[in-house]
């Protein structure tokens, strides 16, 4: 068995497990630290990884959107940040992340949802009209329409590229990578963890739970209760379109009651059915049901008449009772850092979520400002009830 001295362990590999990564490389070569956290200087990472390889489940079946309308408005602050610190990270890789991609919001002839619901709950949307919406998506079918409201400000994120961006971080700050090693047990080791992971063991002054699906049953391991985490399936397909050319540089639309969003994929479509199905966590896969629904719902309110999709896959969405990710200290066990429930907001808020994570536990300013600082203390896990 290998044995692993470090100062944190961080179980999980998605864009959590990576952005916390790459955010204490950055702020540990920065020199930054306080009393109360880490320390400043080097700090010794590993992430340890079930699968074969990072971002196996939900962080690379995502939509690829940044909207910095989506969520609540502690979610919105996180997504601005991260909005923010894109810049740099764009520079670092020679190459763009972001792109813009404008939202429609479509309200459909005889649902309940309109455009004043959006417009309550979406800051930078705004209402607009039926011929509007169809100038700018031709595909639409204007009789299948009864209200209109567009987010202009709305972002297509290459996650791959992002992903790319987190993982060289990691290598070149030196942090240790361990794949195909599922955490089996946890013992309280010195002053931290003795964690053993597929064939081997790691002893940790800190454990950052990132464990995404998992993060529940993981908990357990570590003696610490459940927060009522709930995987729910999420499915995407992309298919061709048989009706009309696909202009890559269409906006992405959305039905405001929630039961589809599309958006071009080069010269196919990328279509889902927002479904929220519970699951259990696991190595989600698509259902022929769910991909058909999309594609009648789609073809319904267009003239794309999409036909076989191409190729589809499932995620897991994984949700916290408040809707909130829990992010923070176990209450009474400073060794247990929470990163989890971030439900569609990962990738979005990654870079800061990250940041703000990586400052917390180095016992430093993020200098992401009050409003942020403010949105993720709201997000501290409270007190459980004890284990045995």
């Amino acid at each position: 068995m290998s044995v692993y001295e470090t100062d944190i362990v961080i179980v999980g590999g998605g864009i959590a497990g990576q952005s916390l990564a790459a955010a204490l490389v950055d702020a540990a070569g920065a020199g930054r630290g306080a009393a109360g956290g880490v320390g400043s200087g080097t700090v010794r990472v590993v992430v340890v990884e079930s699968e074969n390889t990072l971002g196996h489940h939900t962080s690379s079946r995502s939509a690829s959107q940044m909207q910095p309308s989506y969520g609540p408005p502690g979610i919105r602050a996180l997504t601005a940040a991260t909005l923010g610190l894109m810049p740099g990270i764009e520079r670092a890789l020679g190459t763009s992340i972001l792109s813009p991609r404008p939202l429609i919001w479509c309200g459909l002839r005889g649902s309940a949802a309109q455009a004043d619901s959006v417009l309550a709950s979406v800051p930078d949307a705004r209402e607009g009209s039926i011929a509007e919406a169809v100038s700018r998506l031709p595909a639409l079918r204007a009789s299948a329409l009864e209200s209109i409201a567009f987010d202009k400000n709305a972002q297509e994120v290459d996650v791959t590229a992002l992903l790319g961006y987190y993982r060289e971080r990691m290598r070149t700050g030196g942090v240790t990578v361990l794949y195909g090693s599922a955490v089996s047990d946890a013992q309280p080791f010195a002053d931290g963890w003795r964690v053993t992971a597929g064939s081997n063991e790691i002893r940790a002054r800190i454990v950052v739970n990132a464990a995404g699906a998992w993060a529940d049953p993981l908990a357990g391991l570590f003696g610490k209760a459940p927060r009522g985490l709930q995987p729910y399936r999420r499915t995407i397909t992309v298919a061709a379109a048989t009706g009309r050319a696909v202009d890559p540089s269409w906006p992405m639309a959305s039905d405001m009651g929630d039961t589809f969003y599309f958006r071009p994929q080069g010269t196919e479509i990328l279509a889902s059915p927002l479904e929220d199905t519970p699951s259990v966590a696991e190595d989600a896969r698509p259902r022929p049901s769910d991909v058909a629904d999309v594609t009648q719902r789609i073809n319904a309110v267009t003239d794309l008449a999409l036909g076989r999709s191409t190729r589809s896959w499932t995620g897991l969405r994984t949700l916290s009772p408040s809707g909130l990710p829990i992010v923070g200290r176990e209450p009474g066990d400073p060794t247990f850092y929470w990163l989890a429930g971030q439900g569609g907001y990962g990738i979005q808020t990654s870079a800061a979520l990250g940041r703000m994570v990586a400052a917390d536990l180095l016992g430093h300013d993020a200098g992401l400002g009050d409003d942020v600082a403010a949105a993720f203390a709201r997000l501290a896990p409270e007190p459980g009830p004890a284990t045995a």
